[in-house]
């Protein structure tokens, strides 16, 4: 006679749902305890409205880049650019930690440190503007030109 069919089907539904709830309640569990195990001290909540933003500035010469790690909106056209911002184009690029950049216009201006650097001229400045659309850039403060 056939082992399988002498057995208790009430005995196989018991066990079978035995061990159903066994491996339910072993999910559950390892669920639970890793969705606990969050560390909310890492978490670093910013005041930014923009996340490493990006723009241009469209001139007839050429196209400079314009990024930086955070961005806050002041008005509709004006954006407050924060840590790292970073102007690049082929020609050129200005390294700085805030600028203030008009989208409607394609200009900016800081007044913090910045560190321009091209092929042969390397300028520290206190701030620049940027205008007529990236064609002209005035260097404000104490600077310090380095030309090779």
């Amino acid at each position: 006679m056939n082992f399988l069919l002498s057995l208790n089907k009430k005995y196989i539904l018991f066990f079978t749902f035995l061990i159903s709830l066994l491996f339910l309640i072993l999910f559950s569990f390892k669920y639970y305890t890793s969705n606990n195990n969050i560390n909310l001290s890492n978490v670093v909540l910013s005041n930014a409205d923009i996340i490493e933003p990006r723009f241009a500035i469209n001139s007839i010469n050429q196209k400079i880049f314009v990024t930086a790690k955070e961005g806050n909106f002041i008005d509709d056209n004006k954006i407050l650019l924060k840590k790292n911002v970073v102007f690049k184009s082929n020609n050129f690029s200005i390294k700085t930690d805030n600028v203030m950049f008009n989208r409607l216009d394609q200009t900016a201006t800081s007044n913090s440190k910045s560190f321009f650097k091209s092929k042969n001229t390397k300028i520290s400045s206190e701030g620049f503007d940027i205008y007529d659309n990236g064609n002209k850039i005035k260097f404000n403060g104490n600077s310090i030109i380095i030309i090779k």
